[in-house]
């Protein structure tokens, strides 16, 4: 299951005017209706197929699950550029990417931060980039490019890592529907 909208729209809303459920929802309701309508241009899909050399699943392809219909093109991977239309996210693309039967399971937003003018380090350092990891392992990390100690000019890419994980070892972590359940109990409909 994939919930790529509704951490698009979280991470896009503006600040709600209070933490009260209708009022985060109406924000989140302002940026879907601010997304521009997708073209063609906009959106890759595609099919998985299984490979020859690997083990297991991995040997196997969409179109060789006997569940499957000979010759069906549904997709089992998308991927859509979204624009946001409003002052804030002017010109953002917003990548949002899913499948089946891919290398890594994984759901994250990556913010990536654009070029300053006038790059003195000649093209070698990469863009700054902000990462909210919903799953797996919850996280929120900066990858930093910094100038490498000493005379040289050199530049190397490093992070600052809060992995919740790490941070909070002997903290019990709750799963996806323990939270749901929680909230249900709470009376919240976020």
């Amino acid at each position: 299951q994939n919930h790529l909208l509704q951490i698009l729209t979280l991470a896009a809303m503006e600040k709600p005017a209070t933490i009260h459920p209708d009022d985060i929802r109406d924000e989140i309701v302002k940026v879907l209706k601010s997304v521009k309508t997708l073209t063609l241009n906009d959106v890759v899909l595609g099919q998985y197929v299984g490979n020859p050399e690997g083990e297991g699943e991995a040997k196997i392809g969409y179109l060789d699950d006997p569940t499957v219909p000979a010759g069906s093109v549904t997709p089992t991977y998308a991927a859509a550029v979204l624009r946001i239309n409003n002052e804030r996210w002017d010109g953002v693309p917003f990548i949002l990417k899913c499948g089946k039967a891919l290398n890594e399971r994984k759901a994250e937003v990556r913010i990536q931060f654009e070029d300053v003018p006038g790059d003195i380090f000649d093209g070698k350092a990469k863009r700054n980039e902000l990462v909210i990891r919903v799953q797996p392992g919850e996280a929120l990390y900066v990858k930093l490019m910094v100038k490498t100690p000493g005379m040289a000019f050199d530049m190397e890419e490093t992070e600052l890592d809060l992995t919740y994980g790490h941070r909070y070892e002997n903290v019990k972590l709750p799963d996806a529907y323990e939270r749901l359940i929680l909230d249900v109990f709470c009376g919240s409909q976020m």
